[in-house]
């Protein structure tokens, strides 16, 4: 892992006394048209600063949590996608046992890939749910089959599809709507909250992996990605969203595709700290 500053707020990064590991991923595959996600990781660690780490509405503090962020994988420049993802896989399975918590910070959707390649052969009846604009499921893209709009695609390769849990698509391609996965509840389907709530009985039955892409959120909120779809959630429906998983056994998280080359502004960043210290301490926030 590659040493990083400045590190996530209340982050120190002494692994041997931690339970929840922050670490990034600074991947970015075929990008056809909004690069920038390879610098995520870096984002969100600046725009950290720019929060508390104190919860009022949960009462609790980042500061009291046995966080550490141990930095980013290191990948090796210009070699192909799945290199670059094997990489990534190498360096999480010498640090990760079971037992660490890992929050992970993309990056561009596929660096979710290597971390379930890594931790889901430990979690059997393993679930992941996926909160997003895009179902990310085609077979491939530009001519690659590890690519942000194959993501999920490559993830259900891993974790069987009727285990993956799709919520807030608003767009994607025919093939994916035509072809859904078995699990798929995009926007037409209901609001994406009154969805999460109606999967909490399924999702509390088993161990739970939650990934975020930014562009969930409304570009009037996030615009600092690379694919932004208008119609999107707020940022407190989204919170709304991760507290109500405070009823699930989340084993682990990430949060990816924030690029602040398209938001000058860094609220894109801000906003997504923001969720993932409410999520952090609303998952794991009795954690000592």
């Amino acid at each position: 892992m590659r040493a990083v500053s400045p590190r996530f707020i209340a982050c120190p990064s002494d692994l041997e006394r931690a339970r929840i590991v922050v670490y990034g991923i600074p991947f970015e595959g075929r990008v056809n048209l909004r690069k920038g996600a390879d610098s995520g990781p870096r984002d969100l660690r600046l725009a950290s600063d720019s929060i508390e780490t104190y919860s009022p509405a949960l009462g609790r503090d980042l500061e009291h949590l046995p966080l550490a962020d141990i930095g980013d994988c290191e990948l090796p420049d210009g070699a192909p996608p799945r290199e670059q993802l094997d990489a990534a896989r190498g360096e999480i399975a010498a640090w990760w046992r079971p037992g660490l918590i890992p929050f992970m910070l993309g990056g561009d959707h596929t660096a979710t890939v290597p971390v379930m390649e890594a931790i889901a052969p430990t979690f059997p009846g393993l679930r992941v749910l996926q909160l997003d604009a895009h179902p990310d499921t085609r077979e491939e893209f530009l001519g690659e089959r590890y690519n942000y709009a194959s993501a999920m695609a490559r993830v259900m390769d891993v974790v069987p599809a009727e285990r993956v849990y799709q919520v807030g698509m608003r767009t994607g391609s025919r093939e994916e709507y035509e072809r859904r996965r078995p699990n798929f509840y995009p926007v037409l389907a209901g609001p994406p909250g009154e969805v999460v709530r109606r999967l909490l009985p399924e999702l509390r039955s088993h161990p739970l992996y939650v990934t975020i892409d930014v562009d969930v959120l409304d570009p009037s909120e996030a615009p600092g990605t690379g694919s932004p779809e208008p119609g999107g959630l707020r940022v407190p429906e989204l919170i709304e969203i991760v507290r109500m998983l405070g009823e699930c056994r989340v084993i682990g998280g990430d949060l990816v595709e924030v690029a602040h080359a398209w938001d000058p502004t860094g609220r894109t960043g801000i906003a997504a700290a923001w969720v993932i210290r409410e999520a952090m301490l609303t998952w794991w926030g009795d954690l000592r």
